[in-house]
């Protein structure tokens, strides 16, 4: 049965990481929905599977393990407390059905949202550490980004695109099998962890120079695909990759040279949409970076800066390159901070500002301060942002008049954490902070773990759970528990074994 449930888990994370970032049904007609009915009945099964397993085995307990092992770990306890909170939260909302099963075309309910949690203590307690799942879930994105790749170049390898031409909004903002470039940058700051983590620290030449070039891809991807968000999710993982290389030259020298193939890879894509003309330049939405500044002749002279910083890296002694390493880490900080001031003086002031973000957040805001105090400490309820901020505050205010979003219902409000105060009040909210704080604590030392949280992290300031990027969250932690865990028992047993020796037995 143990073996059994460790291969259920195996082919449930080739489910998350290939089957549904690749299936879309063959439009990109209502692919969330499509996606997200997947990943609902394919999860139950799983989840009811394990369950019934563990019923089976002697009893449902999600803390048996090793008796070696503390029956429950900060993490564990802090996701308990967040389904804890969100059942609360559904039970006391007002708006019935909506808060078990979500928004009309979301579906960011109570269900889903136990689903999550769900996956980490399945991921948890049945992953046994495998490699063939990794290398297939590695493998579709590589599909995926070729995909994307084709699509910033006016080409539609997987016809998905018939219904559009140049001219729609679709044909520059949908990209590859995950749809729309918001939901593309979520989806990538999850899974560029395990990439970009097994490059930074990986050996066997072969493998790592795979993951390297998926690592770029991954990064040229955020910089090019349209949205703003992309730039702060790339920021994270680079920052982070530089960060954890202080105390390891090897790491920040490959995030050097990572830096550098971004840069050039950008480059050689400006020069590639070039040579093809309007119908790739007309694929990069103009509400984003813009083409012209990819074209930017910039990117060569950056690329060629980071791969010669990083040739020199590998050569200096470890003092000098821990100096060397603080000092362009500064450097790159005020850098970054710089371009992130600048472009946020840039955006227009009020509502409009960050693509209409300013308003949503403003809304918010207003909402949570205008609710009674069950709403403030448990919110409206799962899902339930729409019905209890279009209930509150004049629908006038909140809906679009002009341009594409005419009359958009907005489902949430482009914050995770306002989002949450809205949904699940200020209890809700800090449950979610702890899941994470828990998560950093638990796993600083695990790289891809650690690239995850931040990459996630950063984008949820500006963006929302979704099925292409959450469940993926749940299930990175639940892997990282996982090898703890095991790590754990394998200690254990081996002082076992050496306190048997010493004593004769």
């Amino acid at each position: 049965m143990r073996d059994f449930i460790s291969t259920l888990c195996n082919l449930y994370f080739i489910f998350l990481t290939a089957v549904l970032s690749l299936y879309t049904g063959g439009t990109y007609w209502k692919l969330g929905d499509t996606k997200y009915m997947l990943f609902r009945n394919v999860t139950l099964v799983c989840l009811g599977v394990w369950l019934a397993v563990s019923a089976a085995r002697g009893g449902i307990s999600l803390a048996k393990g090793s008796r070696h092992l503390p029956k429950l770990s900060v993490t564990d306890i802090c996701m308990l407390v967040y389904g804890a909170i969100v059942l609360i939260s559904a039970l006391c909302s007002p708006f019935h059905r909506t808060p078990w099963l979500g928004y009309k075309e979301w579906y960011m309910g109570a269900l889903s949202l136990w689903m999550f949690v769900g996956i980490y203590f399945f991921a948890s307690r049945s992953y046994d550490g495998s490699k063939y799942p990794v290398y297939v879930g590695e493998a579709a994105l590589a599909i995926v980004f070729l995909i994307a790749f084709a699509n910033r170049l006016g080409f539609d390898p997987v016809n998905l695109m018939s219904s559009f031409n140049e001219k729609s909004w679709e044909y520059s903002h949908m990209i590859s099998t995950i749809g729309n470039i918001n939901w593309f940058c979520g989806f990538c700051s999850v899974t560029l962890g395990l990439p970009v983590g097994g490059y930074l620290q990986g050996k066997g030449k072969a493998k790592v120079f795979f993951l390297y070039i998926l690592s770029v891809m991954g990064l040229t991807l955020l910089c090019i695909q349209g949205s703003d968000a992309g730039f702060l999710i790339a920021a994270a993982c680079i920052g982070m990759g530089l960060l954890y290389g202080v105390k390891e030259r090897e790491v920040f020298r490959r995030s050097l040279a990572m830096i550098a193939g971004m840069c050039l890879t950008v480059a050689v894509y400006a020069q590639a949409a070039k040579g093809i003309g309007t119908k790739a330049m007309a694929a990069v939405p103009a509400d984003g970076m813009g083409f012209d500044r990819m074209a930017w002749g910039g990117w060569w002279a950056v690329g060629a800066v980071f791969l010669v910083l990083a040739v020199l890296f590998g050569k200096i002694s470890p003092k000098t390159a821990k100096r060397a390493g603080i000092i362009l880490i500064m450097l790159g900080g005020i850098s970054v901070a710089a371009a992130a001031a600048v472009y946020a003086l840039r955006q227009p002031a009020g509502d409009g500002w960050g693509s209409g973000r300013g308003g949503l957040w403003r809304f918010a805001w207003q909402g949570f301060v205008q609710g009674d105090f069950r709403q403030k400490l448990v919110g409206a309820g799962p899902d339930c942002f729409a019905p209890y901020i279009y209930s509150t505050l004049p629908a006038s205010e909140l809906t679009p008049t002009e341009g594409f979003w005419t009359g958009t219902i907005f489902a949430n409000a482009h914050n995770e954490w306002l989002n949450a105060l809205v949904d699940l009040g200020l209890l809700g909210t800090a449950a979610l902070a702890a899941v994470f704080a828990g998560s950093i604590k638990r796993y600083r030392k695990l790289l891809p773990g650690i690239l995850v949280i931040a990459m996630y992290g950063v984008n949820s300031f500006i963006s929302f759970q979704q099925v292409l990027s959450t469940p993926l969250l749940f299930m990175a932690l639940g892997l990282c528990e996982s090898r703890i865990r095991r790590e754990s028992v394998e200690k254990c047993e081996r002082n076992e074994v050496s306190l048997r020796l010493e004593r004769g037995v």
